[in-house]
């Protein structure tokens, strides 16, 4: 049935309803968290610092230019902590992709995994980020080059200019994210080159818009009602924290433990409901049976002894 699957193509691959997303979304995350439990605490520990180190910093609400300058500090941080979820979302990819076949890896074998590949997933997110960031910067300097130097109106019109550039660039960064969304599982699991991952991933996308749209989105929006039930705890504790218009050390820091425990228990959800689309869209060949039997030490194999799609 798999190799019928694959021999037609990726764009014809039926993808599952979402009552059946949905469970397989659980299903999968739920069986990651095991073996991913020691990056899970080092990813926790470190949500944590930060959101401890962002808590303490904040004694006041400061507003206007005050305000301003105690919020760069603070996105500095919440983006040093991006590239550690990429350091981490990567191996569970392997993971996951394992688990999807009946088979059991460590994440220390996922690493090794990922490392196998590392040229060409260094080098797919550098076509990635030109991808994203050299159609925004082609706007901004069109958009700087048509604004007016001069004359009464040339200030409301860069403003008016440049916000519309922003908004340009926001739109394709957001349908580019959506495009690319299968690069680095295309790269990771199936061997592919950093330029064939990005074409991969767009014709996935494009001839399933609708499936895998509706289907992200429909796991997105029950996923922040969860989060938001679940994360009722530390929302309480943050009211009560600023209702009383005084700082308390031991509210901000019991709120950042809640909430470092949500977002990191929620991250391996977020991967499965990537993975669970991308092998409906992408299936394994024939040889690669969900439960077929494995050898024991396969895992610990380099790339080229592994069976298809690594190949």
């Amino acid at each position: 049935m798999n190799a019928e699957v694959a021999a037609i193509g990726p764009s014809r691959a039926a993808l599952p309803g979402i009552a059946d997303y949905l469970r397989a979304i659980w299903d999968l995350g739920r069986r990651s968290l095991k073996p991913a439990l020691p990056a899970l605490a080092f990813l926790y520990f470190y949500r944590l610092g930060m959101g401890a180190y962002i808590a303490m910093s904040d004694y006041g609400y400061p507003h206007g230019a005050d305000a301003i300058g105690a919020i760069v500090p603070q996105i500095v941080v919440i983006a040093s902590f991006v590239p550690l979820l990429l350091l981490v979302y990567t191996p569970f990819l392997p993971l996951q992709d394992a688990l999807l076949r009946g088979r059991e890896m460590s994440f220390l074998a996922a690493i090794r995994r990922v490392l196998e590949t590392a040229w060409n997933f260094m080098l797919s997110g550098i076509a990635q980020m030109l991808v994203f960031f050299v159609p925004v910067a082609v706007i901004l300097v069109l958009a700087g080059i048509m604004i007016p130097s001069t004359g009464g109106e040339a200030a409301s019109a860069r403003l008016l200019a440049m916000s519309v550039a922003f908004l340009g660039g926001f739109t394709w960064c957001l349908v580019a994210g959506i495009l690319m969304i299968f690069a680095t599982p295309a790269v990771v699991l199936d061997g592919e080159g950093p330029v064939q991952s990005i074409r991969t991933s767009f014709r996935l996308v494009t001839r399933n818009l609708g499936g895998v749209l509706g289907r992200l989105i429909a796991f997105a929006f029950l996923s922040f009602v969860v989060y938001v039930f679940a994360s009722m705890p530390a929302t309480i504790l943050t009211t009560i924290e600023r209702s009383s218009g005084l700082s308390s050390a031991p509210l901000k820091i019991a709120s950042v433990v809640w909430s470092s425990a949500m977002d990191t228990v929620f991250f391996p959800f977020w991967v499965a409901a990537l993975m669970v689309l991308y092998r409906a869209l992408l299936p394994y060949s024939g040889e690669e049976r969900v439960g077929a039997p494995v050898a024991i030490d396969e895992e610990f194999q380099p790339a080229s002894a592994t069976h298809a799609p690594f190949e």
